[in-house]
C-alpha cells in the first residue's frame, strides 16, 4: 500500500469522528429549540467530510457530504429558535449513517481490487441516500443565496448604518483606484483628499471614530505633502482604507488605525533586522541543540515517509474547509505526527444491504440497535485485507514492547535510587573533607602555640635536611629567617592532602550532577513513552459506548419510553480487546436495563418518580482491574421470580431458600433462565445475559450484580487492566510497607487526638465536616507468621504517625500509617498463587532496588472493614484524567486537518521546500512569534482558536512580521471571502482543490 492510499484511509478513519460527532450532536435535536452551537458542529463536520473527500477523490461521499451540509446550514439560518419535528431528527441521523457506510465501502475499494462491485453498491447507497434527501427536502426545502449571505454574517450586528458603510466605502475606494493611473499629480492630490472628505461621512455615520482619524490624517497629508510623492502616499492610503473597510466587516473595530503608518523601511534596513534576528537565533539554537536535533530528526522523518507519494487534483470543487478537522493518531508510523492515535479499522463483516430500508423504519428498530444502522453487506472474499484485527504492528509486537517498556521502568528506578544513594555518599565525603580542615587548622595552630610557648622539646623543634644548610642558617637570626620542623611540614602536607580531596570531591559532585540530569531527562523520556504505550494498547472508554445514545433515542420511539442515559468516565483507558469485547456485553444489559429495569411513564408515576428514568455507564481504573458499572433507577430485579425459576429448574424451597442473595441474583447469568412472563421483540428469550458473563470471561473479566427493590439495578462488570506500569504511594504502617495508587488518595493529614472519636466497635476520623472509619491495616490484614521487615534504602518523607484519606464521594476512610516513604511509578506484577489473596491485595508492584511490595486497594479495605466486600465493588468510583535554523526555504502550512498539512506537504516537500505546520491559526502565531524563520505561510480560513483572517489581521500589524507573505489556501471560492483576504494582506488566494503546477509558481513568485 503505497503512502497516497494510506492518507486516504487515514481520512476515512478521521472521518469516523466526525459521523459520531455528528450522530451526538442530533440526538435530542428535536427536544428543544435549536441550539445554534449544536447545528454549527454538525455543519462544520459534514463540511470537513465534504472538503476532505474532495481532496482525496472520493467523489460520492463529497457529493453526499455537500448535500447533508446544506440542510444544516437552512437549520441553522431559518431555525433560529425554533423546533423541529422527530421525523427531521431521524431522517438526519440516518442520513449520517448513510454517510458512514459510504465511507466504510470507500475504504472497501481502497484495500480490495474489486472495485467493479462496490461501485455497484456505492451506486445503490447513493440511491437510497437520495431517497432520503428527497424527503428531507420536503421538510426543511432548498438552500438560498439569501440563507448562504446569512450564515456568513451570522456574527454581524446588522446595524444599517454597518451595511451602508459596507457597500459605501467599497464603492469609493474602487472608483478611487480606478483613476490612480489616470490623473496627473495635482488632480491626484486634489481627488485624494475628496475621497478623504467622503470616507470621512461614511465614518460619521458609523460611528468610526478611528477610522475618521486616519481620514483626517491622510486628508493633512495630501494637502501638505510634495507632488513627486503623492502617489506613494495615495497606494499607502487606498491599502489602508482597503484593510480598515476589511477590519470594520471582521467586527474588530479596535484594531482600526487611526492615522497612516509611515512609509515602511527600505530594503537594507529589513535585511539588517533580519541578520540580527538570524544572530540571535543562531544563539538560541546553541544553547538547545538537543532540541535542534529532535525537530530536525522529526522533519527528516516526516519528509522520507512522504518521499513517494504523488498529489492528483481532486475530481469535485469543494467551497469550505472545517475549522475543527480532527486528527488520525498513531504511535507507530513514521508519517504521523505527535498529536495521532492509533486506529482499528472498521470491521464491515456485518454490513448488510439488505437490512438497508428496515434498518430505518421506526417500528423494526431492533435490528438497528443491534447492528449498525443502514447496513451494507460486502462479500466475505472482499474483505480478506480488514479481516485481520491489526493496530499499525502486530499484537505481539506490542507486548513485547509493552514487556521491555516494563524492564526499562525498572532501571529507570534503579538508577534514581542508586544515583539517589551515591549522591548521599558524595554530600558525607564533603562532611569529612570539612571535619579533616578543621582537624588539620587546630593541629597547626597547637603546633603553632607550642612552639612560640616553648612547650616543645629543643630536639623537636630541630629543622629538617630540606631547610637552608648550617652556614646559611647559622648566618640568620630566628627573627631573620623561619625555620620548619618535621611536625610543621606534615601539617603542610595534609593541608595540601586535604585541597586535592576537596577537589576531586568537586569534581565527582560535578559529575553527580550531569548524571542526575540525564537521569531527569530520562525521567521525561520515559513518561513520554509511557503516554505512547498507552495510546498504542489503549482506547477511550467513549468507543466503547459511542453508539449508545442513539440506541437509547430509537428504543425510545419504539417502546413508548422516556429512558435518559448518562456515561461517565467516556475518557477512561482500556484495553482495545477489552473494547473490542465489551460491545456485546455492554449492549445486552443496556438493553435489560431499559425492557425490564426501567418502568413505563404511567407506573413511574405512580410510584412517586420522575417520569423518565435514568441509566448510567460509568468506567474507572482501580488498580489493577477497570471498573465499569451500569445502573438504572426502575424497580429492581424481583428475587420472588427468581426463587420461582430456579425451583421450576428443579430445585426446592427449602435449597432455594438456603441460596444466598448474591449467589441467587448469579441465576440471571445462566444460559436459557428468563423471568420474562412473554417474549418480546426486545426480550424475553433467555438469551444475552448468558453472553455477558461467557464474553467477560475470555477476557479474565466478571460481572456480578446489585439491586434494591423499587430504587434500582446496578450491574458491575470487573475486567484486569493490561497496563503494567501504575503510579503509587509507598507507605508503611508497623513495620507493614506497602503500595498504594496515588489515585485514590484524597488527603493526608496529621494524628490529631482532638479528631479521632471513638465508637464501641471502631474508631472515626473527623474529615470534612463528616467522620470517616479509622482503618489500622495490621488489624484487618492480620499477619500471624514472624514477619520479615523489608528495609527501604533512603530517609521516609514522613517518618512520624498520620492517616491516608482514601477512597472516593460515595465511601472514605482514613489509613492509619507510620511512614510515608515517597510516591512514584512503578511496575506491576500479578501474583500468581493457588491460595486466595487476602482481601485488599490485588496485586504486587517492584521498586527501584528489585523489591516487591503489595499492592492495596483501599476500597476492599474498607469493604473488609465494614464487612460489606459488594458494596466496595458496586460504588461509584470517580477519575480524576524551537524552532530550527532552516538551511533552505521554509513554509509554514496552517490548517486544522492533519491529512490536508500532510497532502500539502508532500507537494511542497518535492518541489524541495521545507514544511513546518500548524494545527490552527494561534499555534501558527506563536511560533513565529517564539522565532521560527520561514519565507511564506499558506493559511486556511476556518480554523478553531484563530482563523485565517484573524492570522493577516495579528502578523500584518506587528513589524517584524509585517512583510511576511501569507498565501490562503480555503474552499471558500467566492469574491467576498477572496476580497476581505487580500484587504487584508493575504499575497495570494487559492481555492481547494488547488493547482499543483499553479501554487507552486505562485509560491515562488511570492517569496522571491
Amino acid at each position: 500500500m503505497d503512502t497516497e492510499q494510506q492518507i486516504r484511509l487515514n481520512f476515512l478513519d478521521e472521518a469516523e469522528e466526525y459521523f459520531n460527532l455528528m450522530e451526538s450532536n442530533l440526538l435530542g435535536l428535536a427536544d428543544t429549540a435549536i441550539d445554534p452551537q449544536r447545528v454549527d458542529l454538525v455543519l462544520r463536520a459534514a463540511h470537513s467530510i465534504k472538503g476532505g473527500a474532495a481532496m482525496m477523490s472520493l467523489t460520492t461521499l463529497s457529493q453526499v457530504a455537500h448535500r447533508l451540509e446544506d440542510f444544516f446550514k437552512i437549520l441553522r439560518v431559518r431555525y433560529g429558535d425554533k423546533t423541529v419535528i422527530v421525523e427531521i431528527e431521524t431522517l438526519l441521523l440516518q442520513s449520517v449513517d448513510y454517510l458512514r457506510n459510504l465511507a466504510s465501502l470507500n475504504r472497501q475499494e481502497l484495500s480490495t481490487d474489486a472495485s467493479e462491485v462496490i461501485n455497484q453498491q456505492l451506486e445503490l447507497l447513493s440511491d437510497r441516500t437520495q431517497a432520503i434527501f428527497a424527503q428531507l427536502r420536503s421538510h426543511l426545502g432548498d438552500l438560498r443565496a439569501t440563507d448562504e449571505n446569512a450564515l456568513l454574517s451570522q456574527n454581524e450586528d446588522f446595524d444599517p448604518a454597518v451595511l451602508i458603510f459596507e457597500e459605501g466605502v467599497d464603492g469609493v475606494l474602487d472608483r478611487f483606484e480606478s483613476q490612480l493611473s489616470a490623473l496627473s499629480f495635482s488632480e491626484l492630490a486634489q481627488e485624494l483628499s475628496a475621497t478623504a472628505e467622503e470616507l470621512i461621512g461614511f465614518g460619521n455615520m458609523a460611528n468610526l471614530d478611528a477610522f475618521i482619524q486616519l481620514c483626517e490624517s491622510i486628508q493633512q497629508q495630501a494637502t501638505n505633502i510634495a507632488d513627486s510623492a503623492i502617489v506613494s502616499l495615495a497606494e499607502r492610503a487606498l491599502k489602508t482604507w482597503r484593510r480598515s473597510h476589511a477590519l470594520v466587516l471582521r467586527g474588530s473595530i479596535d484594531r482600526l488605525p487611526s492615522s497612516l503608518e509611515t512609509a515602511t523601511q527600505d530594503f537594507s534596513s529589513t535585511i539588517n533586522f533580519e541578520l540580527a534576528r538570524q544572530e540571535f537565533l543562531d544563539e538560541a539554537a546553541a544553547q538547545d541543540l538537543d532540541s535542534l536535533a529532535l525537530d530536525t530528526q522529526k522533519l527528516d522523518g516526516l519528509q522520507s515517509a512522504f518521499a513517494s507519494v504523488s498529489i492528483n487534483d481532486a475530481d469535485l470543487s469543494w467551497e469550505e474547509e472545517n475549522p475543527e478537522l480532527g486528527e488520525i493518531h498513531s504511535a507507530f508510523e513514521l508519517n504521523e505526527s505527535a498529536e495521532q492515535e492509533d486506529f482499528i479499522p472498521l470491521d464491515l463483516e456485518s454490513l448488510n444491504l439488505t437490512g438497508l430500508q428496515s434498518a430505518f423504519d421506526l417500528p423494526e428498530l431492533e435490528e438497528t440497535i443491534t447492528s449498525t444502522p443502514a447496513e451494507v453487506t460486502i462479500k466475505e472474499s472482499l474483505l480478506s485485507p480488514q479481516v485481520e484485527k491489526m493496530v499499525r504492528v502486530p499484537v505481539s509486537q506490542l507486548q513485547q514492547f509493552n514487556t521491555l517498556f516494563e524492564q526499562l521502568v525498572l532501571n529507570r528506578n534503579s538508577i534514581g535510587l542508586r544515583l539517589e544513594q551515591l549522591e548521599n555518599v558524595v554530600a558525607l565525603m564533603s562532611q569529612r573533607m570539612l571535619q579533616m580542615e578543621r582537624s588539620n587548622t587546630q593541629l597547626k595552630q597547637w603546633y603553632d602555640r607550642a612552639s612560640v610557648e616553648g612547650l616543645l622539646s629543643e630536639q623537636e623543634q630541630l629543622v629538617t635536611a630540606v631547610n637552608l644548610g648550617n652556614n646559611q642558617q647559622n648566618s640568620f637570626d630566628s627573627l631573620e629567617m623561619d625555620r620548619y620542623s618535621d611536625i610543621h611540614l606534615i601539617c603542610q602536607e595534609q593541608l595540601e592532602t586535604i585541597v586535592q580531596l576537596q577537589e576531586v570531591a568537586t569534581d565527582v559532585s560535578l559529575g553527580v550532577q550531569e548524571v542526575n540530569q540525564s537521569v531527569q531527562d530520562l525521567y521525561y523520556t520515559t513518561k513520554s513513552m509511557q503516554g505512547n504505550v498507552t495510546r498504542t494498547q489503549m482506547l477511550p472508554f467513549a468507543e466503547a459506548v459511542k453508539r449508545f445514545p442513539r440506541v437509547i433515542r430509537d428504543l425510545n420511539l419504539q417502546f413508548n419510553k422516556k429512558v435518559d442515559l448518562k456515561i461517565l468516565g467516556e475518557t477512561t483507558l482500556l484495553d482495545r480487546s477489552v473494547i473490542e469485547a465489551l460491545s456485546d456485553p455492554l449492549m445486552h444489559l443496556l438493553r435489560n436495563s431499559f425492557d425490564h429495569g426501567i418502568e413505563d411513564p404511567q407506573t413511574r408515576i405512580i410510584a412517586g418518580k420522575p417520569e423518565s428514568g435514568t441509566i448510567t455507564i460509568q468506567a474507572n481504573n482501580l488498580g489493577t482491574y477497570s471498573i465499569i458499572t451500569l445502573s438504572d433507577d426502575g424497580g429492581g430485579i424481583s428475587l420472588d421470580k427468581i426463587r420461582d425459576r430456579v425451583c421450576q429448574m428443579g430445585l426446592t424451597q427449602a435449597e432455594v431458600a438456603q441460596i444466598s442473595t448474591t449467589k441467587l441474583l448469579d441465576f440471571i447469568f445462566e444460559p436459557g433462565f428468563s423471568t420474562a412472563e412473554k417474549v418480546t421483540e426486545l426480550s424475553g428469550r433467555g438469551v444475552g445475559m448468558d453472553v455477558v458473563r461467557s464474553n467477560l470471561r475470555e477476557i479474565r473479566g466478571d460481572v456480578r450484580v446489585n439491586t434494591e427493590p423499587g430504587k434500582g439495578t446496578t450491574f458491575i462488570l470487573r475486567i484486569p487492566f493490561t497496563l503494567s506500569i501504575l503510579r503509587v504511594a509507598i507507605v508503611e504502617q508497623q513495620e507493614f510497607i506497602f503500595a498504594i495508587s496515588a489515585d485514590s488518595i484524597r488527603e493526608l493529614i496529621a494524628v490529631d487526638p482532638e479528631l479521632m472519636l471513638a465508637s464501641d466497635k471502631e474508631q472515626h476520623v473527623a474529615w470534612n465536616q463528616t467522620e470517616i472509619p479509622l482503618i489500622e491495616i495490621e488489624k484487618v490484614l492480620p499477619y500471624h507468621a514472624a514477619r520479615h521487615t523489608v528495609g527501604l534504602a533512603g530517609n521516609p518523607i514522613i517518618n512520624r504517625t498520620m492517616t491516608l484519606v482514601v477512597g472516593n464521594n460515595n465511601s472514605s476512610a482514613a489509613l492509619k500509617l507510620s511512614r510515608f516513604w515517597n510516591e512514584q511509578e512503578s511496575t506491576i506484577r500479578t501474583i500468581d498463587s493457588p491460595i486466595p489473596l487476602p482481601a485488599g491485595i490485588i496485586s504486587s508492584v517492584i521498586i527501584g532496588d528489585g523489591k516487591v511490595i503489595p499492592l492495596i486497594d483501599p476500597l476492599a479495605l474498607i469493604a473488609e472493614n465494614s464487612g460489606d466486600r459488594l458494596n466496595a465493588a458496586s460504588s461509584d468510583l470517580d477519575v480524576t484524567e524551537f524552532s530550527y535554523l532552516p538551511t533552505v526555504k521554509t513554509i509554514l502550512i496552517v490548517d486544522d486537518s492533519i491529512n490536508v498539512r500532510r497532502y500539502l506537504s508532500l507537494t511542497l516537500e518535492k518541489a524541495g521546500y521545507r514544511v513546518e505546520q500548524a494545527k490552527d491559526g494561534r499555534e501558527a502565531l506563536d511560533k513565529l512569534l517564539a522565532g521560527l524563520l520561514v519565507q511564506a505561510v499558506i493559511c486556511d480560513v476556518e480554523m478553531p482558536r484563530l482563523d485565517g483572517y484573524g492570522v493577516l489581521e495579528e502578523i500584518k500589524e506587528r513589524p517584524e512580521l509585517s512583510n511576511l507573505p501569507i498565501a490562503m489556501l480555503t474552499s471558500r471560492s467566492n469574491e467576498k471571502h477572496r476580497k476581505l483576504a487580500f484587504n487584508l494582506g493575504a499575497a495570494a488566494y487559492f481555492s481547494k482543490p488547488y493547482n499543483e503546477q499553479e501554487l507552486l509558481e505562485k509560491l515562488s513568485e511570492i517569496i522571491n
